[in-house]
């Protein structure tokens, strides 16, 4: 078990995302560890009685330095980078996409493909009235929602894919009345 446990903390995956995007990710994804990053990340998950789980430093981390990269389960760009990022890997467009607003951006025929299922589902609402409630009130989350909802109905991902973001109880501090 302790091997197991070593290999799991001796997991580093890069992949291409950049900030300011939303994205919640598993810690899991299909490509290559490099062999060059062979300590374990400098963080740890811990739990508050206010707050629940989080991600904390477990020792001092330098500017700049490269701590956690994993594939999302699920990410959507912000309504101010709609056209300037990939819909998919959220990767930064060399030039903003002069598209109709009924489009999205890819960056390559691999993020089309592989958003495909999502997407086509995404593409049957008319999401105009939602984008702009989310714009004029400043949410940003509920587009995660809405790209993991179309996800489910899609069968791109399962209900219990989520489950991870869903904590086993409920503290009072946890909850806003």
């Amino acid at each position: 078990m302790l091997p197991l446990l070593r290999r799991m903390c001796n997991i580093h995956i890069h992949t291409r995302r950049k900030n300011p995007f939303l994205s919640i990710c598993n810690g899991y994804a299909n490509e290559s560890i490099p062999s060059r990053l062979a300590s374990p990340p400098p963080v740890q998950v811990g739990f508050t009685e206010s707050a629940g789980r989080g991600v904390f430093a477990s020792r001092r981390i330098g500017a700049g330095e490269l701590i956690h990269t994993a594939k999302p389960i699920v990410s959507h760009p912000s309504l101010s980078s709609l056209h300037s990022v990939c819909y998919f890997c959220l990767k930064k467009l060399q030039f903003k996409n002069q598209t109709e607003a009924s489009n999205v951006p890819f960056c390559s025929d691999e993020c089309r493909e592989e958003s495909k299922i999502f997407y086509e589902t995404e593409k049957q609402a008319d999401w105009s009235a939602f984008h702009e409630y989310c714009r004029t009130q400043g949410l940003k989350y509920p587009l995660l929602v809405k790209r993991l909802a179309c996800m489910i109905i899609s069968g791109a991902s399962t209900p219990e894919t989520f489950d991870i973001l869903q904590p086993a109880t409920l503290s009072p501090g946890m909850i806003l009345l």
